[in-house]
């Protein structure tokens, strides 16, 4: 008889564990969509504060609402936090404090970028997939919104939001700077001249969109991220929801006129059906082999005494300047002893070798690219990550930034997570549903 209580009180109180859990995870994932929009949209709100003179933005007022996000994620999923971790990030600050030691120069800003990815990762993992459809949703419609508020009402919107001025107050831009294009936009807003837009120039005008990103190149980051997002999960006849996904990643595609955001779709949807899309060695062979590619070609067009620069502001420049920049480097800036001659925000591989050093960016792209997914979802979206950084990486960091890089590791996250977890995520209606999502913690 008591054997009989014993064992109905042992199945009464596991829901009471199992919903406490569910409720935890809920508010995670909740937290962590939340946290994604307000990762991707705080910089236009900022800018329409400074647009009306109520506050100055600068780059510390930035970095302090940004380290702010990542703080709260971090502290949402500090018990996931494994030793392993732990140890990995130690290497990278001992190793960078080392390097600041002897390169006085050195950028430190590198361990945010990496945080980043680590902390809306592990808060996709908290969550289900669930609530990655609903961020990118979410932002989508804002993303749709106020682009096309900017399509439509362009003098409107350029009055609302200086984003010239925002960009001096950060700093990206000298005060000094001239502003051919006498509006209030960013430098690459307008496609004007000889650089006319590629998608629909007669109808849709010289002027490129960037929404809430105020740029255009991070919406066409955007774009790729959600297209990578809808070519990992559309099964061979994908759903309602998943074409209209596509449709609207393609649609800022051809309002921010980014030919890089096409070709990066283009190539995402080859891979996407080629039997060794979720090969590891894929992930980790296709930024290496692109970086050595852009090294030969750099040897081949050396310019003996002369630094690197963009000559042109067009694809076929940018490549040229990266290439040609780690062909110049000596062996301290490939290992981080040396800043760099030349500014590398305009060339992620080199931006990223600079400020971690070779053998630790190998070493981390390793352990990204030979980490086993629970999920084929989770193993087909590392392979578009990589086609995305290694495409990205020719022509920028902007793979880096908070606005995009949130809900990519977010999303990247919510599909690492074995399908028992996620259905659990969702109805927790049976203990014995439970029984794996207990043992994995």
């Amino acid at each position: 008889m008591s054997n009989s209580i014993s064992s109905q009180a042992g199945f009464i109180a596991a829901p009471a564990s199992t919903t406490a859990r569910a409720s935890a995870l809920m508010t995670a994932g909740s937290l962590g969509k939340w946290l994604v929009v307000f990762g991707t949209t705080f910089n236009i709100i900022l800018c329409f504060f400074s647009t009306r003179g109520w506050i100055h933005v600068n780059n510390a007022m930035i970095a302090g609402i940004e380290l702010a996000i990542m703080g709260i994620g971090l502290y949402t999923v500090r018990n996931n936090v494994t030793w392993s971790a732990i140890s990995i990030m130690g290497l990278i600050c001992a190793y960078l404090i080392g390097v600041k030691m002897i390169n006085p120069g050195a950028s430190l800003k590198i361990i945010h970028d990496i945080g980043i990815c680590y902390i809306f990762y592990q808060l996709g993992r908290m969550g289900s997939q669930r609530y990655a459809n609903s961020a990118m949703w979410l932002t989508m419609w804002v993303v749709l919104a106020i682009g096309m508020f900017e399509l439509l009402a362009t003098n409107a919107f350029g009055q609302m939001f200086n984003i010239w001025q925002y960009y001096v107050q950060k700093g990206v831009i000298s005060a000094g700077t001239i502003n051919y294009g006498n509006s209030t936009f960013f430098r690459s807003g307008d496609r004007a001249g000889s650089a006319t837009r590629t998608f629909f120039p007669g109808l849709l005008g010289p002027h490129r969109v960037s929404s809430v990103f105020l740029e255009p190149v991070s919406l066409g980051n955007y774009a790729a991220v959600v297209f990578a997002y809808c070519v990992s999960v559309s099964k061979n006849r994908p759903g309602q929801r998943h074409i209209l996904l596509y449709a609207a990643s393609l649609f800022c595609v051809v309002l921010g006129d980014s030919r890089f955001a096409f070709g990066c779709c283009a190539l995402m949807a080859i891979m996407r059906f080629m039997p060794f899309r979720r090969n590891a060695w894929l992930s980790f062979l296709l930024p290496v082999g692109i970086a050595t590619a852009l090294l030969v070609i750099g040897s081949l067009n050396e310019r003996p005494g002369i630094e690197p620069a963009i000559v042109t502001d067009d694809l076929k420049g940018r490549l040229l300047f990266s290439a040609r920049l780690l062909d110049y480097w000596n062996l301290s800036q490939w290992f981080a002893f040396a800043p760099s001659q030349v500014y590398t925000s305009d060339t992620g591989y080199a931006y990223i070798v600079n400020a971690l050093g070779l053998p630790l960016s190998l070493i981390l792209l390793g352990i990204f690219a030979f980490h086993r997914c629970v999920t084929p979802e989770a193993g087909l979206m590392k392979t578009m990550i990589a086609v995305y950084f290694a495409a990205s990486l020719c022509i920028g960091a902007g793979a880096f930034t908070i606005k995009t890089s949130a809900l990519l590791w977010l999303a990247y996250g919510a599909l690492d997570i074995a399908p028992k977890v996620r259905k659990a995520g969702r109805t927790w209606r049976k203990p014995e549903d439970m029984s794996f999502a207990t043992n994995r913690g």
